[in-house]
This record gives structure tokens, sequence and C-alpha cells, in this order.
């Protein structure tokens, strides 16, 4: 078992995430067309108050180093998750790829888990994700941990996928406060998992702020500094560079804030996109490279 820093988000994300989630399309916009969001409902911008999850109900615990193998107890409530997702969302998956019983590759690693949190909710069971391993537990006496998820990208079923149960409970733990939104009218947001996927949905927005960034604010860059090989050119002013992307995003009806690391934009609370937007050398990073990870539900 790894709980990992996003382990303490789990907790308050799995009480939204079965009311705030939707289905994702896979149209990638082009970067010389605006981007469009995946095919999904767009939530108010004021929600009422979840209802109440088995996680809500059960409430947070403290962490437990009382962890040892034993034997499976939600075995069948997971396997009927996963039928259930293949089932529901089938271009989460590869179904054309499978290591055996059913075991198919997984292409959107993040939905796949908020998937089966959301299934295992339907079936009565309080479940979330530590970063590595499914979590799931039905009271605070104890909880066991499932890697459902191979190394390479396939679902893992059967006994095989257990590995530890923990008495007492081990999550879920109180979660982190919201990040800042810079007035975004979505209420906030606490992801469950980020991970790579195989396609971004809002990267041709990000290529059009650098374009508008750059053109309205020249004195930011020196445009005749170009990374070799590339289009690159080199940032004069970086903070002003993260704060004019952010704003130019927010134009394009984005939420957006820079982390301190990548630029997250979100237009639904489904989802954000990561893109680091600063190449280490001093120079703006575009292209295919610059999007780094989506987060399941959004990061903030």
């Amino acid at each position: 078992m790894k709980l990992g820093p996003r382990s303490l988000a789990t907790a308050l994300v799995v009480i939204l995430a079965a009311t705030t989630l939707s289905v994702c399309g896979k149209k990638s916009p082009s970067d010389s067309t605006p981007a469009t969001p995946p095919p999904t409902t767009a939530p108010p911008a004021t929600q009422p108050t979840p209802p109440p999850t088995t996680c809500s109900r059960l409430g947070y615990v403290s962490p437990s180093n009382s962890c040892a193998s034993d034997s499976p107890s939600f075995q069948p409530q997971i396997e009927k998750a996963m039928d259930q997702l293949v089932s529901q969302h089938p271009e989460i998956f590869n179904l054309g790829e499978a290591s055996g019983g059913g075991q198919y590759r997984v292409r959107s690693p993040g939905r796949y888990y908020v998937g089966l949190i959301q299934n295992l909710e339907a079936q009565g069971l309080c479940a979330g994700f530590d970063g590595e391993e499914l979590q799931v537990k039905n009271s605070n006496s104890f909880s066991d941990q499932y890697h459902v998820m191979t190394s390479a990208f396939y679902m893992r079923r059967g006994t095989g996928s257990y590995r530890t149960t923990c008495t007492p409970a081990v999550f879920p733990t109180p979660p982190p406060p919201f990040p800042g939104n810079n007035g975004c009218p979505l209420p906030g947001s606490l992801e469950i998992t980020c991970d790579h996927e195989d396609e971004s949905f809002y990267r041709g927005d990000v290529e059009r702020a650098i374009v508008k960034v750059a053109k309205e604010h020249p004195e930011l860059f020196n445009f005749n500094n170009v990374q070799p090989g590339t289009d690159w050119f080199a940032i004069i002013d970086n903070d002003n560079y993260f704060n004019e992307m952010v704003k130019a995003m927010i134009s394009f009806g984005y939420c957006s804030r820079f982390d301190g690391e990548e630029l997250v934009v979100k237009k639904v609370n489904d989802f954000s996109e990561h893109y680091d937007i600063f190449a280490g050398e001093g120079y703006i990073r575009r292209g295919p490279g610059a999007y780094r990870s989506s987060c399941f539900p959004a990061a903030f």
C-alpha cells in the first residue's frame, strides 16, 4: 500500500465525484481550431450540497499502520463494478487488447478509477484511490486494498488484485483545502488521480493563448532568441508570462490558474488539463509536448 500526497484529497472528491462526473468525449481539437470540451453538461455556477454517500456517512479516519495480507472481502463487488464500467463506458478501454479474462487495456486510467469508485458507491460501498491502489470498505473497522491495473495499463481482475487489509480502515482522511481558482464560477474540486491521456482537448486553445499573449505583450519576450530547432522564443518576464497566459485562457471561457509549475485549465469539474508552457532553458514550450496530464475530477 502506498499513501501518496493525493490520498488526502480522496475523501472529499469521492463525495463530489458521484454528482459531478460525466462522460468525456474523444474528439481532439486541432491546433488551428478553437478547442471545445468533451460532450458533457457543465455544472451551474452554484450547486446544492451533494447528497450523502457511504464515505460521507462513515466520516474521516486516521491512517493505520496495521495492514496485513488476509483475504479479500469485496472481490465480487469489484468484479461487478468492472463489468458495469466496460458496458457503461467502453471508450475508456481498448476492447481489442486484452490480457485474458476480460482484462482490457485501459485508455484512460483517471476515468477508470473514478468510474470504479462510482460503481462501488452505487453498491453501497465507500471506495477511494491512494495513488496506487483502490481502497474499499463498508465500515470503519477495516478496509481492503486492491491493485486493479497493471504497469502495462491492463485491468487486473480476480483475487490477484487483492493486496492487503488494514484494521481499522485507512481512508478517507481529511482533505487539504481547495486551491485558489481566480474567481472561477465552478465549485472547487480536488482530484482523485492524474494521468497522461492519449488525447488532450484544450491544447488548441493553449496554443491560441500563447499567440495572443505574444501579440498583445511583446515586451515579455525576446523574439530574436529562438531555441534551436523549434519556434520557441525566449521569455524575458516569467511571472507576467504566466499571469497573462492565465488571463488569456479565462478570456477564452476557461477557468485557469498557474500552480507554480504548470498552467491548469478546465471548463467543467469532471477533469482539468495541465500544461508545462515553460522550457527550463528560458523559452516558451508549445506543441504536443506542452500537455502533461489530465486530473479526474478537476484539480482546482
